[in-house]
């Protein structure tokens, strides 16, 4: 028999135990040959072409770092599969076979899994090829037809990419085998001599770097003296690295400290099946610590990323409808543009004209200097437009966004409409009002004062074309027009302008300047919306890919060792079996033991991962609640899925499956 028989019949027949090997294979080709099939897409390259944003070159970039956290996912799982057949390994050793024989059985056995990984990555990769391309127009606010796509590039790169993988974990595996001696092979991993007692001193130094941590990071920067610029680096590496020990320092002397402490207590002790459980823990510990903090890390970054990602998508979004709330704003529309503009949207099938509108405003500078030495955030405004106060009430009262009908201002009062209003900081609004602007319009000799007695949250003109106005009452409004040359905008309002592509590019044509793109001549809801929402979108897409690939090397770590130490424990629940203990209890001693595997770094984690949001919510001032609480809740369900699924592997491993 050859070698290569040798290797296919052990696949064959010992095909459960590969199973789980060739599952994190298959679901790595999948992952990355589905998102770099994307950025060769045609459909997508022309989304990314006509809005000018380089996507492509983004899923590019990207699929680089997918690339590390794929090859480590998978040799990882390689690396704790093939130790855990040390002892297939030592028999082979036993019967003749020459180390470097060995070593050609194991590339064989990798080579069959990967080939088969590739084939079905990819051959699931192209029947899902639609569905992912569909979830990223979703994502985009796209309506674009796809279909199935084949990328003969997106194989070659995956094919290219796995076979450095394949190259480096037979490597790995040549290196266990030339590593251990036969008789090594056969042992299996020793316990620890001395079972850890834990320290209560060190772990109350691994609470305090954690509670400090999180003190830090939900500061806010521009105000806490920590953030300063002289304590900004160390602060930043504190709250990365101190939080990291501190974890470590928790699992590693917390943890077995209860232990310990549950060892001493005879009544739990003793009670039931505890014995088995604590015991167990009391020689796994020191070992176990390392493992459960990547696991806890690894879990706060995929928690992290993917709300993060989801919260900044959700309010950019926010932001994007919020900042235009106009269908189209034209600058100096000429009787003959304006009838033009009439005629396409009589013309559109899918929209009509609700209003038309017009509005003047008046450019000012303000007068007083700004510090160039103070940080921007800490500056005042330096430039206004104005619009009068009817003006304001009846572009209001025709949008529906929930703004405000202003009654009556004084002659040197303002209210200030703020696009950034729910993003700027108490500051920055007591910035405004502290004191009055001094006002000089364009082509008028006199100064105006006003003070701004209130900040609005809305606009009523798209913020790209009026990005700071102020409105002020009408008697005044007239005396300034009087001596200052207005930007006179034509206000377009129409139905379902956020599927309005087609009348978008009539209109651009219509007015003048590049299709899609921003012009100093038009402000159009469909093209700044759809921008921001491709360039988030995209953003929001990579983090859900690069979130599967850090949740999927989680489970496989936890996974992996799990199995790993049953093959060890074989020899201790065959003797629990000859003692009379059933398939029953032998799973609830197997539950209790795996429990603390996956439930402390998943508290750990997820605890990380929610300040860390918090942080993000405090300095950038954006919504959290929604995404947390979805991306937590799934990756939960699916943890603790990880977590039956190890369980019942494990089990049947060590039990003959009597009762």
């Amino acid at each position: 028999m050859t070698l290569f028989n040798i290797a296919f019949t052990n696949v064959r027949k010992n095909f459960n135990q590969f199973s789980m090997y060739l599952g994190s294979l298959i679901l790595s080709v999948l992952i990355y040959f589905t998102f770099v099939s994307l950025a060769y897409n045609e459909s997508i390259g022309i989304i990314f072409d006509k809005w000018g944003i380089g996507g492509q070159g983004v899923f590019l970039a990207a699929a680089i770092v997918l690339i590390l956290f794929v090859a480590f996912f998978v040799f990882y799982s390689s690396n704790y599969f093939t130790r855990s057949r040390k002892r297939e390994l030592g028999l082979y050793s036993l019967l003749g076979l020459r180390k470097g024989q060995i070593g050609r059985i194991i590339f064989y056995e990798n080579l069959m899994m990967h080939l088969m990984a590739v084939v079905g990555g990819i051959l699931i990769g192209v029947f899902f090829s639609k569905f992912f391309s569909m979830l990223l127009f979703r994502i985009m606010d796209l309506s674009i037809p796809s279909g199935f796509t084949f990328s003969f590039s997106a194989v070659l790169s995956t094919v290219f990419v796995f076979g450095i993988i394949l190259i480096v974990t037979t490597a790995n595996g040549y290196w266990i085998v030339y590593r251990h001696s036969m008789v090594e092979l056969f042992k299996a991993d020793t316990r620890e001599k001395n079972p850890a007692k834990g320290s209560l001193t060190l772990s109350i130094v691994g609470i305090f770097l954690i509670g400090f941590g999180y003190f830090l990071a939900t500061r806010s920067v521009e105000s806490s003296i920590f953030w300063s610029n002289n304590f900004f680096l160390a602060a930043t590496l504190f709250v990365l690295f101190g939080v990291v020990l501190g974890t470590w320092l928790v699992l590693r002397f917390l943890f077995p400290y209860v232990v310990y402490k549950l060892f001493l207590n005879k009544s739990f002790f003793y009670k039931g099946t505890n014995i088995l459980t604590v015991t167990w823990l009391r020689y796994r510990m020191k070992k176990t610590a390392g493992t459960l903090t990547m696991i806890a890390v690894l879990s706060a970054t995929t928690l992290t990323i993917i709300g993060a990602l989801g919260s900044i998508y959700m309010n950019i979004i926010s932001f994007a409808e919020s900042s235009n709330p106009n269908s189209y704003q034209t600058l100096w529309s000429t009787q003959t543009e304006r009838e033009k503009i009439y005629e396409a949207i009589r013309e559109s099938d899918s929209h009509t004209l609700i209003y038309h509108e017009t509005v003047d405003l008046y450019e000012a500078d303000v007068l007083e200097k700004v510090d160039e030495n103070v940080p921007f955030e800490e500056q005042r405004m330096t430039y206004f437009e104005v619009m009068s106060l009817s003006d304001y009430n009846r572009l209001a009262m025709k949008l529906d966004n929930n703004s405000k009908k202003v009654k009556e201002l004084a002659a040197g009062e303002a209210i200030y409409l703020s696009p950034n209003g729910r993003f700027d900081n108490k500051k920055r609004m007591h910035l405004y009002m502290e004191k009055p602007y001094t006002l000089q319009f364009r082509n008028n000799p006199n100064k105006y004062k006003l003070a701004i007695v209130d900040v609005y949250n809305h606009v009523v003109l798209n913020s790209d074309m009026a990005s700071s106005v102020l409105v002020i009452n009408d008697a005044l409004y007239k005396e300034i027009s009087q001596k200052s040359m207005p930007r006179h905008i034509d206000i377009f309002q129409v139905s379902n302008s956020d599927k309005a592509e087609v009348l978008d590019h009539k209109i651009q044509k219509i007015i003048g300047g590049d299709s899609y793109m921003w012009n100093r001549s038009m402000s159009s809801f469909y093209s700044n919306y759809h921008l921001i929402s491709t360039l988030i979108g995209v953003m929001l897409y990579i983090g859900m890919f690069m979130g599967v690939v850090f949740f999927a090397a989680t489970g496989s770590i936890i996974y992996f060792k799990q199995i790993t130490e049953a093959v060890d424990e074989r020899s201790r629940f065959a003797v629990l079996q000859k003692m009379g203990m059933s398939h029953k209890e032998i799973r609830t001693v197997i539950a209790k033991q795996v429990l603390p595997v996956f439930l402390i770094p998943l508290i750990l984690g997820v605890c990380h991962s929610i300040v860390a949001m918090i942080s993000l919510s405090v300095n950038l001032r954006y919504s959290i609640g929604a995404p947390v609480l979805i991306s937590t809740t799934i990756y939960t369900i699916f943890f603790i899925i990880y977590y039956f699924v190890c369980v019942s592997t494990y089990t049947n491993m060590v039990s003959n499956g009597d009762d």
